[in-house]
Order: structure tokens, then C-alpha cells, then sequence
């Protein structure tokens, strides 16, 4: 059920979503609010509270939103910490990667590659 707290003159009614009638009528909004509040709690329902303007101001919900049960996330992380290479090892194996690059390529463009410094 969804109530709605709404101005109307110089009082404050909660009128229920689909009725055109009233469900009660209050002299502040905090007073409607109050009551709203109760009996959306009861019936799990919606309160929208309204600006003397007409605009949303606030709503809460009082229903229980049921989740699927989720599996439990797989670890992605190896079981043992990585090991660092070696400054060497990593150059030699950037070399590797491009000399295989130009072979693969099949271009005659290979002049224009410059060779990676080892400094």
C-alpha cells in the first residue's frame, strides 16, 4: 500500500494510492507523516512524503527486499606470492618477445625498429 502525505489548503491529509478520498486529515505535516508512518510499517507498504509545492520530498519503504543467495566468490589469486625477476631476465625476455615480433611480421621494415637499450 502506498500512502501519500499531500498539502490541501492549511492542513495535511494521507491520502492512499487509488482512493480518492482521504485516510485521515491532520493540522501539520509531521502529525500526518506520524501516522502514515505507522500504517505503511504495518502493511509494508510506501510512504511519499509531498512539498507544500506538490513535489516528492521524501519516501521510505517498508518492505523486506529478499536477495537470491549468492555462491561464494572463487579466488583469483594464486596460492603463493609471485616471484620478481631479475632486471637481466626481464630485458632478455623483452628481447625475445621482439625478435619474434619482427620475425612473425614478415615486413622488410625492420631498419626502422631501434634496438632496445640495456643500460
Amino acid at each position: 500500500m502506498n500512502l501519500h502525505v499531500i498539502p490541501r489548503a492549511n492542513e495535511w491529509v494521507v491520502v492512499s494510492e487509488g482512493r480518492p478520498k482521504p485516510t485521515s486529515v491532520h493540522g501539520t505535516q509531521l502529525e500526518a507523516i506520524e501516522v502514515a508512518r505507522r500504517v505503511a510499517k504495518k502493511s509494508r507498504g510506501q510512504l511519499v512524503v509531498h512539498a507544500r509545492s506538490g513535489r516528492i520530498r521524501a519516501r521510505e519503504h517498508y518492505w523486506t527486499e529478499v536477495s537470491p543467495q549468492r555462491e561464494p566468490r572463487k579466488v583469483m589469486a594464486p596460492d603463493t606470492p609471485p616471484r620478481s625477476a631479475s632486471v637481466q631476465a626481464i630485458r632478455r625476455a623483452v628481447s625475445a618477445a621482439v625478435a619474434q615480433s619482427r620475425s612473425n611480421s614478415g615486413s622488410k621494415s625492420g631498419a626502422n625498429h631501434k634496438k632496445l637499450s640495456t643500460e
